[in-house]
């Protein structure tokens, strides 16, 4: 037998033998609702974020793992195989707690953890709270076999990933930096390289009209990584042509009007999807804005709005503001409008870009700088995340790729990405898994699933790669 294929038994033997519990102890994290709230004492991103990262380190610590919670921010869970220096270098396991909102559609309760024919649906299922379990139990096989190790393993949780990396900076602004590991926040067989991300915040001003159609308010959108699934406006205008444009816009696809009084309530629907896979989804800010342009009467101004909002919206290449682009990494820059507020004269659009991984940030900058002048928009905010990029021969892609290779037999090549993983808070480390090729999670979407097959299969992959790199 090689070196590993004794201990790569038992730690299968073990997470098969434990996966009812494996299942049950992910469900119960999946209840809990954990999007970012008001912050409170003990719980910078709300009460439910602490009360999800309080249920993954408690249960770790009743397994006999070291935890410590830091403010609420983020925590660990230890393992520290016997022999094994205090001050050893730590392999991590990045994973997150926090969800996205659920948004609309979902034909399964959201955070009911249903288990049907296999499979789980929740929110977060796939990202991240399910690959966080499978994580923690990966370093509990670890555990309780006896595997050896040189190094100490650490499993880190957040509790802010979604809306800005909040956690995990606070987190290590206090702890050390692992010396390598991996988030099992992306897909197998692992990423390698993904691109920057960046939130462009743009306004513009409209003074409001004397006569014909008046934009009351224009919204849509929970967060910038969301591609929006509905939007509303509110609409007034000549009371002889109200009814008329009610009828004009429920004529629409995926359009409703309600008209109360001298007041036109539009909604439109969309499909939502990741932020960094805008073109999977339809941005329901577009549609709606493209409705909108059906109706005569608007003045020059907001009409323009209007169409600038549609042109900027359903386009998810970056080529109507002036950025789009690729490299021969990671491909072209992705673009999507996750947030759009328009309320008292005032339009607010927070785009999210993800950019090749050869670019910058100034490069970006220098791109879009055209279209807002020419439209007259204002850049208010700009917040990035630097691509990261580990090279293919790399040990640490190579360990990883091995061991996932020699589980699966899938010889895949490693990915390249738009999304934004915890790979980016580490020295050095990257994502693997835990999605699976030829099954569709929906992360970021109605009806997020994730079978419990690929929760234990997960789990055996990971037990395997944290006791080759807590062996380096």
């Amino acid at each position: 037998m090689t070196q590993y294929e004794k201990i790569d038994e038992q730690l299968s033997a073990w997470i098969d033998a434990h996966s009812e519990e494996i299942i049950e102890v992910t469900r119960g994290l999946l209840r809990i609702p954990s999007v970012k709230g008001e912050p409170a004492d003990g719980a910078p991103f709300g009460a439910e974020t602490r009360r999800a990262l309080d249920f993954a380190l408690g249960y770790a610590q009743t397994q006999g793992l070291t935890i410590r919670n830091l403010d609420g921010y983020a925590g660990h869970a230890e393992w520290r195989a016997p022999g094994v220096a205090e001050d050893a270098p730590i392999v991590g396991v990045l994973a997150h707690v926090d969800v996205v909102p659920a948004g609309d559609g979902w034909k399964h309760e959201p955070y009911g953890a249903e288990l049907e024919d296999g499979i789980i649906y929740a929110r977060g299922v796939a990202d991240d709270k399910g690959p966080a379990m499978a994580g923690l139990f990966a370093v509990l096989a670890a555990h309780a076999v006896g595997a050896p190790a040189t190094h100490r393993v650490r499993v880190i949780l957040g509790a802010d990933e979604e809306s800005g990396f909040g956690c995990v900076k606070h987190y290590f602004a206090q702890e050390e930096m692992p010396a390598t590991g991996f988030t099992p926040d992306a897909a197998f067989p692992l990423v390698y390289a993904e691109k920057g991300i960046a939130n462009f915040i743009v306004t513009k001003e409209l003074s409001r009209p004397e006569s014909g159609w008046i934009l009351e308010s224009l919204s849509g959108g929970l967060r910038s990584n969301m591609v929006p699934d509905s939007a509303t406006a509110v609409v007034t205008g000549p009371a002889a042509d109200l009814e008329s444009a009610a009828a004009t816009l429920n004529a629409i696809d995926d359009v409703t009007a309600d008209l109360q009084g001298d007041t036109l309530s539009v909604k439109a629907v969309g499909i939502s999807a990741h932020g960094s896979t805008p073109d999977e989804g339809r941005n329901a800010v577009a549609v709606l804005a493209k409705a909108l342009l059906t109706l005569d009467g608007w003045n020059a101004p907001t009409r323009n709005l209007v169409e600038i909002v549609e042109r900027w919206g359903a386009d998810t290449t970056g080529a109507a503001l002036g950025v789009a682009g690729e490299d021969e990494v990671a491909g072209p820059l992705t673009s999507n409008l996750g947030v759009t507020m328009f309320q008292d004269g005032k339009l607010t659009l927070t785009f999210n870009f993800r950019y090749p991984v050869t670019w910058g940030l100034d490069a970006v900058k220098a791109k879009i700088a055209p279209a807002l002048a020419e439209s007259e928009f204002t850049l208010a905010d700009v917040h990035n995340q630097d691509a990261i990029y580990i090279p293919t021969d790399d040990p640490l892609v190579a360990t990883l790729l091995k061991v996932y290779r020699d589980e699966t037999g899938d010889m895949s090549a490693p990915l390249t990405m738009g999304g934004g993983t915890y790979a980016r808070a580490m020295k050095k480390g990257v994502a693997f898994g835990p999605g699976f090729p030829g099954f569709a999670t929906g992360i970021h979407q109605s009806d997020e699933r994730w079978p419990v097959d690929h929760l234990i299969r997960s789990a055996k992959i990971y037990a395997k790669a944290i006791v080759r790199l807590a062996n380096g």
